[in-house]
């Protein structure tokens, strides 16, 4: 990712002054946190917290073990797992592995590790076409490959005009504004992707120590694709994702979606033990994943380790972080 911390105060007073903008993150500020508040009422929030605060923690105080235990489960499953220092050693590592099995089209789920690597212009700098396929992530790389803005809702700075101007832009289609029209539109230009694509990139929510499995929470059921019709699948995710046993999965996805998008469950949730078995109807012949430290160790007896708890939900990028001005207010 691009280090842009010099330029925070003539950006941050620019985007302030960008009242569309402004307008499209209000949306966000009320309804991602009315919708978790209200999700939160059908469990015992602070005791699930807690809980699943003590399984974070016995995780990542014995991080190397389970490590070590979630290398040899998958392995023992026909996985093959790969250990990156830095970002730019995990890239490389993916790009291998597409040179290795001569992909020419790679199709990609929303990761945040992978922004962190810049895999898409690695693989670009290679010859070969990175697809986003979350809705989101695919707007944004259309749109010049923007970064994204958001964990849960990567586009959520744009409306609906300007992503329906920039539709008929890149596609060549009539202009759509109905929700509906656009997604089926995007559904259109992204299904000969997954139909075509040589290896598939995904992220992990989590990986599971106790059994090898590679955990995906999506709403859109573009994960499946991207697991389950190319030949070669890779999950690329950082070391303090692993979580010990299922038991523990279990703590953590009754607050995941809750947190993240005020829902109970998320539509789409995918546990990925191995690649394609004797018998197995889909899934890839062949299975890869990357787990990258990129500076997480370091965190490891320091100030910071809290840090590595975090699971991701984007619920803390849903609050203001001063109080609105409103007319006669200070």
């Amino acid at each position: 990712m691009q280090v842009q911390s010099m330029h925070f105060k003539a950006r941050a007073g620019q985007k302030l002054a960008d009242q569309r903008l402004q307008q499209n993150l209000t949306k966000l500020s009320t309804k991602f946190v009315s919708a978790r508040a209200a999700a939160m009422t059908a469990i015992d929030f602070p005791a699930t917290r807690a809980a699943l605060k003590e399984r974070r923690n016995r995780a990542l105080e014995n991080l190397d073990v389970w490590l070590e235990t979630f290398e040899r489960e998958a392995t023992r499953r026909g996985v093959t797992v790969l250990f990156a220092e830095t970002t730019q050693e995990a890239a490389r590592l993916v790009g291998d592995i597409a040179r290795r099995h001569e992909v020419k089209k790679v199709i990609k789920t929303k990761s945040m590790v992978t922004e962190e690597m810049r895999l898409n212009e690695v693989l670009g700098q290679m010859g070969v076409q990175s697809i986003e396929t979350d809705l989101g992530e695919y707007i944004l790389q259309i749109n010049d490959n923007e970064p994204p803005s958001h964990i849960i809702a990567p586009v959520v700075h744009k409306d609906k005009e300007e992503i329906a101007d920039l539709f008929a832009k890149t596609h060549g289609r009539p202009r759509l504004t109905e929700i509906t029209d656009m997604t089926r539109e995007a559904r259109e230009m992204l299904r000969p992707h997954f139909m075509t694509a040589d290896m598939g990139v995904t992220g992990g929510n989590f990986v599971v120590a106790e059994t090898g499995s590679v955990v995906l929470v999506t709403n859109e059921g573009n994960e499946g694709m991207c697991t389950v019709m190319p030949r070669v699948h890779v999950a690329v995710t950082g070391i303090e994702k692993v979580l010990p046993t299922l038991e523990d999965l279990a703590t953590a996805m009754r607050l995941l979606p809750r947190s993240a998008t005020g829902q109970a469950t998320s539509n789409y949730f995918s546990v990925l033990t191995g690649p394609r078995g004797e018998g197995d109807q889909d899934g890839p012949e062949h299975m890869y994943v990357v787990l990258v430290d990129g500076g997480r160790t370091g965190l490891i007896g320091g100030d910071f380790q809290e840090m590595l708890r975090c699971i991701r939900c984007g619920a803390c990028m849903n609050h203001c972080a001063q109080p609105h001005h409103r007319a006669g207010r200070p």
